[in-house]
């Protein structure tokens, strides 16, 4: 069957319509980081949404709640926050409009539920590339406080139920941490380190380092500092990367899915830090196609 042409031109507009009706995003930063903006540019090169407003928070109330008031003016349908102070504040000052997080750690630490981009490297993710790229490493070790990083230890969980050596040591308190760390080195290769702030804070992390350099157990961390410091290889999540996830979440929501359907989407690629001084007194082989991918390189 034909149709005239002016009704399939109003077809289309009615079809399109919802969408660009839709298509409003307004971006929250937390702070002006310069991580936040390798975000923001990611994320509007991935999506095709129109940016409506785009605000960096204060320590203000005032000002942040004329700064969210503006926001709200221009009738954005989803907001993308950056950071866990923008995505606390509105989530709960704009409760009505849907929001999406991106470069926020441990959100389940923090209380923030789906949907969201962590910052934090898939565990998985972290666990195959010690596996494709240190042989050597049979049994993985990580430490972890109780409530911190859930959705983290779920998942490492899950590997060790598929037959992955994991060695999970949960810290209980900070007097027990030596008891810990000497259950982790009697048990496993190396350490992968999560985001967790009660033990790895500044106070505990440089004895921490050095417990495990002189018990000869390799680090990996998300942290580039740590590296630094005497980890041995650092995973930082791409905020390229990060971005672009955040962006097809925003993209979905916008389709018409439900928010509280969307689940955490850990960020894919990463960026890698190295510190060959530590593998050259571990005797520690590093793949050439490791050294050349590596960001950073400690020599």
């Amino acid at each position: 069957m034909r149709y005239p042409l002016w009704f399939a031109v109003l077809l289309a507009f009615v079809i399109a319509a919802p969408l660009r009706a839709g298509g409003k995003v307004a971006i929250v930063r937390s702070s002006g980081f310069s991580l936040y903006e390798k975000v923001v540019q990611s994320f509007k090169q991935a999506s095709k949404t129109e940016i409506v407003a785009d605000v960096v928070i204060t320590d203000d109330g005032d000002r942040n709640e004329a700064l969210l008031q503006d926001v709200r003016s221009k009738k954005p349908a989803v907001i993308l926050t950056l950071g866990t102070s923008a995505t606390r504040l509105v989530r709960e000052k704009v409760p009505s409009i849907p929001s999406v997080f991106a470069v926020v750690l441990d959100p389940t630490a923090s209380r923030l539920s789906p949907p969201g981009v962590p910052v934090d490297v898939d565990p998985v993710a972290q666990v195959d590339f010690i596996r494709r790229n240190f042989s050597r490493i049979k049994r993985v070790g990580v430490l972890y406080s109780p409530g911190l990083n859930v959705e983290a230890v779920a998942a490492l969980e899950r590997l060790r139920a598929g037959g992955e050596s994991i060695v999970l040591v949960e810290v209980p308190a900070l007097n027990k941490l030596n008891e810990s760390i000497g259950t982790l080195a009697d048990g496993a290769d190396c350490l992968l380190m999560l985001s967790d702030p009660v033990i790895y804070s500044p106070q505990t992390a440089p004895q921490l380092i050095l417990q495990l350099i002189q018990r000869r157990v390799p680090i990996f961390t998300c942290f580039p500092a740590y590296v630094k410091a005497g980890a041995l290889a650092g995973l930082q999540a791409d905020p390229v990367d990060n971005g672009r996830v955040a962006a097809s979440i925003v993209d979905r929501i916008l389709k018409g899915e439900k928010p509280s359907s969307i689940a955490y989407a850990w960020p894919s690629k990463y960026v890698i830090s190295l510190n060959m001084i530590v593998a050259d007194r571990m005797s520690i082989p590093v793949p050439a196609s490791v050294i050349n991918s590596a960001e950073q390189v400690v020599k």
